[in-house]
């Protein structure tokens, strides 16, 4: 097994990227690093060598390249080291974690359910969801937009789809949290213990009594390639933390940005339309996740002029590789008219997200049901008061507590309601997700 000695070059990046303001502006640390290379060293003390990789072509070449692994033990390391720093030992063993040929097994299963044209039968129901909730959530005289909205209805669309109860929402978000911290500790182990017991519990549950749901058809697969308990535990853990937290961050994500812009709420609010545009954006521009988790080069590489060691960690910054004007001219500015697709905040390659067209639908209906509600949208507290998601794998703000001007008249909502946002972009979302498919076989 590889040793490590505490401290290294770049023990003082690190300190930088584990800091409040990186959590609350990534890009202003990230900017000058893309610009000055394609590969930063940021370990922490005590833990495997780690690069930062904030390049976009350096980030497309680390997500395809064979020699780059997910299972930290090909490349001579103790199992289990997460991005933060520590060993997990107590996490759950699932597809994320997986190279081929057990990854693509288990993703094969699971794949037909997320496919573009089975979202699109969601999303009546998604519709349903979104309405009520910003009904719900615009009756408080100064919501909270994450916790009343942004949360809300990704867990019920995730719970509903996989046959979860709703009634454990909270639970399910508080390990959520917890799983997706920076560091181990009790409350993860907790958080892990409780979630994978459950989920065991239910999926028996499953067999016994089905449901018209995706977690019951996979207990009661009788196929070849059907998934084992473990297998379906772990299946059903990724699929509930990934379909909510993900989600629930890009829909804050765009929620803020309304507030910041106001002329941008009003540009949605005359013309829907421009909603799946405006989502793809911000997925570019600020993304849910910062880095894509952990892999391990299984042998020497290079990445743009660094020379990468077997046993290095490799953390590909997706929200560097988002911002990098050598793709996207003018990174830093908001422009929905940009094509569509070509960013990373999916991932890329055979991990690219399963769920991306579930994640792109529910939020261009969560915008749709809440924008004609709105005349006006502003932050309740100081930009410095908004909390925000720690470490560097997840990036979302916590809590969205805003002031707003109702929409009186009633009829525009119900219009602009049924009018979800997809309007003449069909053709646009369907190429954009084939293409995504590509990438991820």
């Amino acid at each position: 097994m590889t040793t490590h000695t505490p401290g290294g070059e770049g023990t003082a990046l690190r300190a930088v990227l584990e800091g409040s303001a990186f959590q609350a502006d990534p890009h202003a640390v990230l900017r000058p690093l893309t610009e000055s290379g394609a590969a930063h060293r940021c370990e922490p003390a005590g833990a495997p060598p780690q690069l930062l990789v904030t390049g976009y072509e350096a980030a497309r070449r680390v997500l395809t390249d064979p020699r780059v692994s997910k299972r930290s033990e090909r490349a001579g390391l103790e199992p289990g080291w997460l991005m933060s720093g520590v060993r997990d030992e107590v996490g759950v063993d699932y597809m994320l974690t997986m190279d081929p040929p057990d990854h693509t097994r288990l993703r094969k299963v699971v794949a037909r359910a997320f496919t573009p044209q089975r979202v699109e039968a969601l999303r009546p129901r998604t519709r349903e969801i979104a309405s009520r909730l910003a009904d719900d959530v615009l009756a408080v005289e100064t919501p909270d937009l994450v916790d009343g909205f942004a949360a809300r209805v990704p867990i019920a669309v995730i719970c509903e789809l996989l046959g979860v109860p709703l009634a454990d929402w909270d639970r399910f978000r508080w390990a959520s949290e917890q799983i997706v911290a920076p560091v181990a500790g009790s409350d993860r182990e907790e958080a892990y213990v409780w979630m994978s017991g459950y989920l065991a519990e239910l999926i028996a549950g499953k067999r016994a009594e089905p449901g018209p749901d995706l977690l019951s058809a996979l207990a009661a697969d009788t196929g070849d390639d059907r998934l084992t308990d473990p297998e379906l535990v772990g299946m059903a853990f990724l699929l509930l933390i990934a379909g909510y937290e993900t989600t629930a961050n890009l829909i804050g994500a765009v929620l803020l940005g309304l507030a910041r812009q106001p002329d941008l709420l009003k540009a949605l609010r005359a013309d829907p339309g421009l909603i799946p545009a405006a989502v793809e954006e911000f997925l570019r521009l600020d993304g849910p996740v910062v880095t894509a988790t952990e892999r391990f080069a299984t042998e020497d590489l290079r990445v743009g002029e660094v020379a990468v060691r077997r046993g290095d960690m490799l953390l590909v910054s997706l929200a560097a590789a988002n911002r990098d004007p050598a793709p996207f001219e003018d990174p830093d500015t908001f422009r929905p008219e940009r094509p569509a697709g070509g960013h990373l905040a999916f991932g890329h390659g055979v991990h690219h997200c399963l769920g991306a067209p579930l994640a792109r639908m529910e939020a261009e209906v969560a915008v749709a049901a809440f924008v004609p509600r709105v005349a006006g949208l502003s932050l309740a507290v100081a930009e410095a008061d908004l909390e925000w998601a720690p470490g560097l794998l997840m990036h979302g703000v916590r809590r969205l507590p805003v002031s707003v001007a109702a929409a009186e008249d009633t009829g525009d909502v119900e219009a602009a309601g049924d009018s979800d946002g997809s309007g003449d972009s069909s053709d646009s979302r369907d190429s954009r997700d084939s293409r995504d498919s590509r990438d991820s076989v």
